[in-house]
């Protein structure tokens, strides 16, 4: 087996959706943790370090773009790749996402392929 060598960090406030994604990337060998909040997310970052983080737009307390502005607040998270994993298809949602930094848009009704695809590509 391979080991699971990158570490993804998920945060979405649907526990469904968590189970889902955790098992589709750890199928595919990722180490994989979640946070259903962005403050857990916040608090999962600094003792997970991940290679890269799954972040819904659409939480509770912070939306996915505060938590953006949060993550840049610590050096050693700041550079933390984010891909951004939501309902919403806004174009403008999609320009926002990227101008704070993330790195990839993907849309839930994605298929496991296509999150693979893009979390490999973003995770080294």
């Amino acid at each position: 087996m391979i080991p699971k060598t990158k570490r993804v960090l998920v945060i979405d406030d649907d526990p469904d959706i968590l189970t889902l994604l955790k098992e589709t990337l750890e199928a595919n060998h990722f180490d994989c943790n979640t946070a259903l909040s962005p403050q857990e997310g916040l608090d999962k970052a600094v003792d997970f370090k991940p290679h890269l983080i799954l972040l819904d737009l659409m939480l509770p307390g912070m939306s996915g773009f505060g938590f953006m502005r949060e993550l840049k607040k610590h050096k050693e998270l700041a550079g933390t790749p984010i891909v951004v994993l939501t309902a919403l298809s806004d174009e403008e949602i999609a320009e926002e996402s990227l101008s704070l930094g993330a790195k990839g848009y993907l849309s839930k009704a994605c298929n496991a392929k296509e999150l693979v695809t893009m979390v490999q590509a973003y995770s080294d």
